[in-house]
């Protein structure tokens, strides 16, 4: 621990003026800098300190599997390969569609009608990844539903949900178009008669379009997932489920098909038909859901067996790492351990008979290669947790008000290129560990992507305890006498 101060005393008006008068008056070429100290109560004594605290501190990588994946805006799908660690992701979207529209809306005496193919109808948009590899996707039937007022996470099971075999199959590569238009993926039949089956109790059975409930008890939803021929380094999109906003276009499952007279050659064309189930999760009047499955891969990294996979609060932590690591998808973290050692050097800068006041605590996290080339694959900014499965996060970084209220947090957290160093502000979470005084709260800290910027393509190196830049935390305070 490095300590140093410089004492400050806050004076009356009165004693300075006298002060200066005695000066003037007098023609003194001394001062007594103590006039005034006297008559000031010891309460209102404040002296400003600094110290930097680095011992005590180890770091873990950690991986959770219980965060909520069944509340966000897309649901996500694909595989990609980050480029400079190796580490894997495989991302696969489970869905659900309620009827939206049809075109044939007049009921024809004497007709008919097939249903002929499918297609999704997409708004999408690019996580991250080589978008220039071709992925093919395998479109499961969901045989489980998914409850609308059940949480989903990370870790969900895809084999829970689906039959043993896909019904179809697409492929897609490049951009999507975003916001300004639909991307189409046609569906080709991989199954003959799982996709038989779905086509004629969607086509067939309408008397469910105006019931849900039970439109969706009868329907499932689909399972959109990387097939096994897809390659590992391409990319992850993001299928739109937001209804209604300026996020960019809806999504939909389209069933086309054609009318013919009735018992005659269903091969006859009368009339081509359309019917359109909107694919989505955030209407309050349907009960539709979605969630996203995620499955990580780190057998190609040279850290990946020091990871700590879903350890609760009230279990140690095992393999303490000179170097973290934080990924985007809810992958990889690094988690602070704050010891006994840094503790009591926290406590240590407390004297006797006096508080202090935390002004400014700023831990500093610098990149483990600060090759300027990595920095737009890396986070431009971090957040700290206390309870990251659950996004709680330190009491400084309270993300829902500067996400909802238009303010900049003092937190920091952001990228600082020039250094190659995160800097985050967490004085009142060191004031509440140094007020906690029954030992209750939790004194690990784990780094992982901004809540509200929880998808990105993003990873990053950091370096922890042992090397030329450690972990460490420069504070500034105001001690206060009693």
């Amino acid at each position: 621990m490095t300590l140093f101060s410089k004492e400050i005393h806050f004076w009356s008006v009165g004693a300075v003026l006298v002060s200066a008068l005695m000066l003037l008056l007098g023609g003194c070429t001394e001062v007594n800098d103590e006039l005034g100290v006297g008559v000031i109560p010891p309460g209102q004594q404040f002296e400003m300190k600094f110290a930097t605290l680095e011992e005590g501190i180890e770091s873990y990588l950690t991986l959770s599997d219980s965060i909520a994946t069944s509340s966000l805006d897309y649901a996500y799908f694909g595989k990609m390969t980050d480029p400079n660690y190796g580490a894997r992701m495989k991302a696969s979207a489970l869905v659900q569609f309620e009827y939206s529209l049809r075109t044939d809306t007049v009921a024809h005496k004497d007709r008919a009608s097939k249903v002929d193919s499918l297609a999704l109808l997409l708004g999408m948009k690019t996580l991250g990844g080589d978008t220039l590899k071709e992925q093919s996707f395998d479109i499961y039937r969901l045989h489980k539903i998914l409850k609308r007022d059940t949480t989903y996470y990370n870790g969900l099971e895809v084999s829970e949900f689906v039959d043993s075999r896909p019904m179809f199959s697409c492929t897609f590569s490049g951009k999507p178009r975003g916001a300004n238009a639909f991307d189409t993926l046609s569906l080709k039949v991989v199954d003959a008669e799982l996709a038989e089956k779905f086509m004629a109790d969607l086509w067939n059975d309408t008397t469910l379009y105006a019931k849900d409930s039970l439109f969706i008890a009868q329907m499932g939803g689909l399972c959109i997932t990387p097939s096994g021929t897809s390659p590992d380094d391409a990319a992850i999109y993001g299928l739109n489920l937001q209804w209604g906003t300026e996020e960019g276009p809806n999504s939909y499952l389209l069933a086309y098909g054609h009318e013919y007279p009735a018992n005659d050659d269903p091969s006859l064309v009368e009339d081509e038909v359309m019917r359109a189930f909107a694919i989505t999760n955030n209407r309050s009047y349907a009960n539709t859901a979605a969630a996203t499955a995620l499955d990580y891969d780190y057998s190609a990294t040279s850290w990946g067996g020091y990871i700590n996979v879903d350890v609760q609060s009230d279990e140690e932590l095992q393999n303490p790492v000179s170097e973290g690591f934080v990924q985007s998808m809810m992958g990889v973290t690094t988690t602070l351990e704050l010891g006994e050692k840094f503790m009591a050097d926290l406590r240590g800068l407390v004297p006797e008979g006096c508080d202090i006041f935390i002004n400014k605590a700023e831990l500093k996290l610098y990149l483990s290669d600060d090759d300027y080339t990595l920095f737009d694959s890396a986070p431009q900014r971090l957040g700290a947790y206390v309870d990251y499965p659950s996004l709680t996060s330190v009491a400084d970084y309270n993300y829902y008000y500067e996400e909802n209220y238009d303010m900049e947090l003092v937190y920091d957290g952001y990228l600082n290129r020039t250094q190659a160093c995160y800097t985050m502000n967490i004085a009142m979470h060191l004031q509440q560990l140094l007020m906690d005084t029954e030992n209750t709260l939790s004194h690990r800290i784990t780094l992982g992507m901004p809540a509200y910027e929880m998808i990105s393509d993003a990873m990053v190196g950091l370096e922890m305890v042992g090397g030329t830049k450690p972990v460490k935390i420069d504070i500034t305070y105001t001690v206060i006498g009693k």
